[in-house]
C-alpha cells in the first residue's frame, strides 16, 4: 500500500451530484453539506413541479457560499458530470448497484438514522476488503478531515490473519490527518455487527469488483443491506 496523498482522489471530485426525485430533501441536505465541506460545487437535478422544490430551495438558500447548479430533468440529454461524487438512495442502489455499467465515479448511498445523516457521531468507519483498500482509506481520511470527524475506525473484512498488521494503515491515516483518533478493529466482526455496536456517520467501502463480473465484494454488499448510515462506495 503506497502512502496516502495529502489530497486524496476524493478531493479532485468536480462536484457532488444529487437527484431530488430519487433522494428527496434528506439526500440534498447531505449532498450540500458534503459539497460545502469538500469545497466543491453542488449539482441538483430537479423539476419545477417537484413537491420538494420549495423546501430544497430554502435549504440551499441557507448556504449562500455554496456554488449550486440546478439541472432540470427536462434537459435532453442531461449532462453526465464526469468526476462527480454521486449521491443516490438505497432504493436506486438496490435496483442498480454502484458498480453497474462500469461507472467509475464514487457513489454515496444516503440512508440510515437522522443522527448519522446529520454527522452527529463524529466517526467514519473504513471497511477494508480484499480489493480497493487504499482508495477506501483515502476517502475515509478525506471525509474525516472535511467533515470534522474525530475518529476513524478501520475494520478489515474478513478479520486479519495472525501475523497481519494494521499498523501501516494507522500510520498512513495519522500522517495525513494527525488530529483524528484511529481505532483498529482486530477482532472478527461483521459489518452489520460493527455498525450496530459502534454507530458511524459514514461507512466507506470499496465499490470495486473482486473479479470481472463478480459484483460487489462481501463487505460492500453487507453495507448496502445493513448499514444504518450513509455508505460511500470508492471506485479506486
Amino acid at each position: 500500500m503506497t502512502a496516502l496523498a495529502h489530497r486524496s482522489a476524493l478531493t479532485t471530485a468536480t462536484c457532488v451530484l444529487v437527484d431530488v426525485r430519487d433522494c428527496g430533501v434528506t439526500g440534498v441536505h447531505w449532498a450540500a453539506a458534503c459539497a460545502e465541506a469538500l469545497g466543491i460545487g453542488l449539482v441538483v437535478q430537479a423539476t419545477e413541479d417537484d413537491p420538494a422544490h420549495a423546501e430544497v430551495a430554502a435549504l440551499l438558500a441557507e448556504r449562500p457560499g455554496l456554488p449550486v447548479h440546478v439541472e432540470r430533468h427536462e434537459c435532453s440529454p442531461p449532462a453526465r458530470w464526469e468526476g462527480a461524487l454521486v449521491v443516490i438512495s438505497r432504493q436506486q442502489a438496490l435496483a442498480m448497484p454502484p458498480i453497474a455499467g462500469g461507472d467509475c465515479r464514487d457513489v454515496v448511498v444516503v440512508r440510515g438514522n437522522p443522527a448519522a445523516i446529520a454527522g452527529r457521531f463524529g466517526i467514519v468507519t473504513a471497511v477494508l476488503d480484499s480489493v480497493g483498500s487504499e482508495g477506501v482509506l483515502q476517502r475515509a481520511t478525506t471525509l474525516c478531515r472535511a467533515r470534522g470527524a474525530t475518529r476513524l475506525r478501520v475494520l478489515p473484512h474478513p478479520c486479519p490473519k495472525p501475523g497481519d498488521s494494521l499498523d501501516a494503515a494507522a500510520d498512513l491515516v495519522h500522517a495525513a490527518c494527525p488530529d483524528v483518533i484511529v481505532e483498529l478493529v482486530h477482532v472478527s466482526r461483521s459489518v452489520a455487527e460493527e455498525t450496530r455496536l459502534f454507530p458511524s456517520d459514514l461507512l466507506v467501502v470499496s465499490g470495486r469488483e473482486r473479479g470481472p463480473g463478480e459484483g460487489l465484494q462481501p463487505a460492500a454488499r453487507a453495507a448496502l443491506h445493513h448499514a444504518p448510515c450513509p455508505v460511500l462506495f470508492s471506485c479506486s
